[in-house]
């Protein structure tokens, strides 16, 4: 079964969600560059790879998110 989100959602319920989930990520990353340069203190060679690919990802979902958020129509003018 497929959820045909597109009927349940209006695009400003649309352009909410995608722009708090990229404030989210964009929160993540800012964690995840901390730890990296922790990790860099201590010389920490695991904890440094192991952020930056939680910041590849990241740097990908944000991207994608960004897309998306252009994709959505225009707010309404009030």
């Amino acid at each position: 079964m497929t959820i045909n989100y597109n009927d349940l959602l209006t695009p400003e319920q649309k352009r909410s969600i995608v722009s708090q989930r990229i404030s989210q990520f964009a929160a993540e990353a800012y964690q995840h560059s901390l730890n990296k340069k922790s990790c860099e203190n201590i010389d920490d060679q695991a904890g440094i790879e192991a952020s930056d690919k939680a910041l590849a990802i990241l740097e990908s979902a944000l991207a994608v998110h960004e897309e998306e958020l252009k994709s959505l129509p225009a707010p309404a003018a009030e």
